[in-house]
């Protein structure tokens, strides 16, 4: 990320750029494979994920039994998780929507740092939270997004190039540093929807 780069209007322009461009625009239903590593745990299967405008998302993750390793449904900048499921393989809200390929620094992100070069786009934000979070942007599309504890990531989100007329990437990495935490999707098919019921935004567990 770049430091001490005073965000020019020029940015500020360039990143409301990249927002529209990266937003969902459609109902979509996502199949991937993924594989967790923890201290703890070592898993993989298949998830899901729903998309749908303006901003609504939800995850599951499946071992290959069937059983249920995660849920999560994301509402704008509000992360859902039932009391019931771990949280810990879940990257927070803007790095979650980093996974999907979507920027979103979320509601009420100052912008503290930001710059333009060779195509290159880097911006840091801090959160209502006072978190602060890092994106970098490359070829109109979203390839990293952090979070940070002053200038050290915590938390990295990796996203590879999509295929061509794709919106969504082909791979996306979560790495928690601290707790030694990583989570890999590998998408394997998308499909355009109507709809999705409403009450999976809300996800009981």
């Amino acid at each position: 990320m770049p430091a001490g780069t005073e965000p020019a209007a020029e940015v500020q322009g360039e990143a409301l750029d990249a927002q529209d461009r990266t937003r969902p625009r459609g109902a979509s239903s996502l199949v991937f494979q993924w594989s967790a590593r923890e201290p703890d745990f070592r898993g993989s299967g298949i998830g899901v994920a729903r998309v749908e405008p303006p901003y609504r998302a939800r995850l599951d993750l499946f071992l290959d039994n069937g059983e249920t390793v995660a849920i999560a449904a994301l509402v704008d900048d509000e992360l859902r998780i039932p009391e019931s499921l771990p949280t810990g393989l879940v990257p927070p809200a803007p790095l979650m929507w980093a996974a999907l390929g979507v920027f979103r620094p979320g509601t009420g992100a100052e912008m503290l740092q930001g710059s333009v070069a060779d195509g290159t786009m880097q911006v840091r934000y801090r959160l209502r939270a006072g978190d602060q979070v890092g994106f970098r942007i490359r070829d109109d599309a979203l390839r990293d997004a952090v979070l940070l504890d002053g200038d050290v990531v915590v938390q990295h989100v990796f996203v590879s190039k999509s295929a061509a007329g794709v919106a969504f990437p082909d791979e996306a990495t979560y790495r928690n540093l601290p707790d030694y935490r990583e989570l890999k999707l590998i998408l394997e098919s998308v499909e355009d929807v109507d709809s999705f019921p409403p009450d999976i935004w809300t996800p009981r567990g």
